[in-house]
């Protein structure tokens, strides 16, 4: 029934109207099914960015020979985002992407007929490509490239010309490298191949600043000593704000360290004697004692005829000898002594402490009172004891209160987050109310209006120019039917109302 006299509604239109209802019909059922397949079309989400040329055709092949839908851009494929994931897990069982160039894979496909000459070449790619691949997998790395330069060996040359290598870095946007990952970065590259050393290694980056350094010792000590007084420093801020913070607050506390160490590495060796201490090595006496008996007479011949007998006499005498000797060890010592480094020779703090806010009752607003003298010399104190002050070594310590200028933190979302899935489809199904609702209100509600608009009858006792003035003031008074309203009209439009009865008047 409602159905039939909707037709016969229709059929009491002007072709005017009719042609309008015909085109709203049409606009409104294009618009629902527009916003129905826009609304049912998936989310693209990355799938890889900033591919190599060669990664990105094979990864394009596959998701073709998968079937399944895809959009390039200048940075890289877009896939359904409810296939991110699982495509990830395909690809990477695939072996895609390779990082860009090739690698050992160069050796799957080679025929009997390749040369040795080519042989060494795809052996040089291979290396250089897996090389590539292995730096690129670094966190702070974004592409890089290697070459090398592997000299010919001949028997008939008495020098070697030794390989030589170059590494270009691209590092993500805002990252650095420390001289200990360049470091390691050299010493990969030069494990890697037969004969290079790292100091025939170079590590550039993108915007041609050297990386690399001297290799050796020294260059190794002063990095590894930058690092160990900075971690002094550290754990001195460290321990300056922790003692600090119970008392004045939470991130209401500052602190600066800086550390002078002497990393002079000295060897001495001293060998000292106490002549007053002597000890008796060895002693050794000897004792010789010797007696000896000397005839005695009066000489002549008396004494020399046989048979005369003459009284001889004898003289004896005796000699003593006595040796002694005694060696005697003086006491010494003797030191080695390496004194260690990385000594702490003077240490300075700078402390800047938050003050205390009060709310005046008056304004209404917080008002900022610095701390007192006898608080911050109680600070100095707290954080003498903390670092183990010495005045031996000129230390020194500042404690400042000073007011805190608070930052309002941005929080930045990445587009690639977690929250996507939930906040891109909440923006579709918004955008679809919306713009159903405005096409509503201007379009079809303005047209659905003029549809059921009447025109007014016209008298017969009037003329032309008055059906005209009751056609333009009916329009005015939007189809106001009853009296009462007609009434309220004139008294609120009089010039109008008089205006339109003196045009009945003269039309009569």
């Amino acid at each position: 029934m409602a159905l039939k006299e909707l037709l016969d509604r229709i059929q009491t239109l002007d072709t005017k109207k009719k042609v309008v209802l015909l085109l709203l019909t049409v606009v409104s059922i294009a618009s629902v099914i527009l916003l129905i397949v826009w609304a049912q079309s998936p989310t693209y989400q990355v799938l890889y960015s900033n591919l190599q040329p060669e990664d990105a055709g094979m990864i394009v092949q596959k998701l073709r020979d998968m079937k399944i839908p895809y959009k390039t851009t200048a940075t890289g494929i877009m896939v359904p985002a409810e296939r991110v994931y699982d495509l990830r897990l395909q690809l990477a069982s695939m072996g895609l992407p390779q990082g860009g160039g090739v690698g050992f894979e160069i050796f799957d496909k080679t025929g009997l007929g390749t040369t040795e000459f080519v042989q060494k070449i795809n052996l040089r790619r291979a290396l250089q490509g897996e090389l590539a691949r292995t730096i690129r997998s670094l966190q702070e790395v974004k592409d890089c490239r290697v070459h090398l330069t592997i000299p010919e060996r001949s028997i008939f040359s008495a020098s070697e010309e030794r390989p030589k290598a170059s590494v270009l870095l691209k590092l993500q946007p805002g990252v650095s490298l420390t001289k200990k990952q360049v470091q390691g970065i050299i010493h990969l590259v030069s494990s890697s191949v037969e004969g290079l050393v790292p100091e025939n290694v170079t590590v550039i980056d993108s915007r041609g600043n050297v990386l690399s350094s001297p290799s050796g010792e020294s260059a190794l000590l002063t990095t590894t000593q930058l690092e160990y007084q900075r971690s002094i420093e550290k754990d001195i801020e460290k321990r300056v704000i922790g003692i600090l913070t119970p008392v004045v607050g939470r991130d209401r506390v500052r602190a600066k360290a800086s550390v002078n160490v002497d990393f002079t590495r000295v060897e001495e060796t001293k060998e000292l004697f106490d002549p007053d201490s002597q000890v008796v090595r060895s002693e050794q006496k000897h004792l010789e004692s010797r007696t000896t008996s000397t005839p005695s007479g009066v000489p002549g011949v008396k004494s020399n005829i046989p048979g005369k007998t003459q009284a001889i006499g004898s003289t004896q005498s005796g000699v003593t000898k006595q040796t002694e000797t005694v060696n005697y060890e003086i006491s010494k010592v003797r030191s080695h002594v390496i004194r260690p480094t990385g000594v702490i020779k003077r240490v300075t703090v700078a402390v800047l402490v938050d003050g205390i806010y009060k709310k005046d009752e008056k304004t209404g607003k917080m008002v900022y009172t610095p701390r007192t003298e006898e608080e911050l010399k109680t600070y100095e104190e707290l954080v003498k004891k903390a670092i183990g002050f010495s005045s031996e070594r000129s230390d020194e310590v500042k404690v400042v209160s000073m007011p805190f200028k608070v930052e309002e933190e941005q929080v930045y979302t990445d587009s690639t987050g977690r929250y996507d899935r939930y906040l891109i489809p909440a923006v579709r199904y918004a955008t679809i109310l919306i713009l159903s609702l405005l096409a509503f209100l201007f379009l079809i509600r303005p047209l659905m209006k003029y549809l059921k608009s009447t025109p007014a009858p016209v008298s017969p006792g009037y003329g032309p120019a008055a059906t005209a003035e009751i056609e333009s003031s009916a329009r005015e008074l939007k189809k106001l039917p009853s009296s009462d309203e007609i009434k309220e009209w004139a008294k609120d439009n009089p010039q109008q109302a008089a205006h339109l009865i003196k045009k009945w008047i003269q039309g009569g």
